[in-house]
């Protein structure tokens, strides 16, 4: 494998793993007026349970 290669495979990565930070991965941001969710097991989760404590939320979608 050449250097060229080998360097257009890094910057490739590099690319990638940038392209996954959006303005969604920002923190201090507050939580919408309009956010709605719920639980796998149907119970809803609103703003107000969010509001003053640090939150992560991983939407998993099976395709």
């Amino acid at each position: 494998m050449s250097r060229r290669d080998t360097l257009g495979r890094l910057l490739l990565g590099l690319w990638v793993l940038a392209s996954g930070c959006d303005v969604y991965d920002k923190p201090h941001r507050p939580v919408p007026d309009t956010f709605k969710a719920h639980f796998a097991d149907g119970t809803p989760l609103d703003r107000q349970a969010l509001l003053g404590r640090p939150w992560v939320i991983n939407l998993w979608v099976p395709g």
